[in-house]
């Protein structure tokens, strides 16, 4: 199996974090091939902070999509057979990426591979440890992109990874989650995850009601969208 990947940094005014992000993804056991981050319309010194690294990091901008559009963006411009992601204010441990590569290989029928994440913060405490079904622990092979298509931003730009997954697995693909904490998870107050308000709400109403609709479609013998 190849070994050869390549990271995808979904990033909207990450400047304060962004170089720690690439850095613990450079300092991987296994390097990766192309380290893509994906300026989603910051208005900070994001893009320029992730220039400044060059050789393998690249970087495009787009305007203010939402983190699945900059996803999308970035799998669509990668060719390696294998993706991996993380969001621009998590870090990843030094083993992360050959543990999931030593498990892709002694197990070839699995599609993708997640792992454990460690909160942290100035606030959070840091024993608090959570699955990683998300962007930061992500390396799938790259056919789950093609069959999938693109990651999808509900209103609120919230929920759009539990979509994306959701349909990999009604796809009959195989996710797995590793034990292993190999990432950590950076909590605060500008994180996108961070807070609750009316608008993101419905994003996760309208994750469920799009799952809902499938498996409807699905019963009928219909292709759902």
């Amino acid at each position: 199996m190849s070994t050869s990947y390549s990271v995808i940094i979904p990033a909207y005014n990450a400047a304060d974090t962004i170089a720690e992000t690439i850095e613990s993804a450079l300092r991987q056991t296994v390097s990766p091939a192309r380290i893509l981050v994906i300026d989603d319309g910051s208005t900070d010194a994001t893009r320029m902070i992730a220039e400044t690294f060059g050789g393998c990091v690249g970087v495009q901008s787009q305007a203010n999509l939402g983190p699945g559009a900059a996803m999308s963006l970035g799998m669509r411009q990668c060719d390696s057979p294998l993706i991996a992601s993380i969001d621009a204010d998590d870090i990843w441990l030094p083993e992360k990426i050959q543990r999931q590569l030593d498990y892709l290989h002694r197990h070839p029928k699995c599609d993708g591979v997640f792992a454990r994440m460690r909160h942290f913060g100035e606030t959070v405490v840091s024993d608090v440890i959570q699955d990683g079904w998300g962007r930061s622990t992500m390396l799938i092979r790259r056919m789950v992109y093609d069959c999938l298509g693109d990651i999808v931003d509900p209103a609120g730009r919230r929920g759009e990874m539990i979509d994306w997954i959701a349909r990999a697995r009604e796809g009959g693909m195989e996710l797995t989650m590793l034990p292993d904490v190999l990432a950590l998870r950076r909590v605060s107050s500008s994180s996108l995850s961070a807070g609750r308000d009316s608008q993101r709400d419905r994003s996760y109403a309208q994750v469920a009601i799009a799952a809902l609709r499938r498996k409807r479609a699905r019963l009928n013998g219909v292709s759902g969208t």
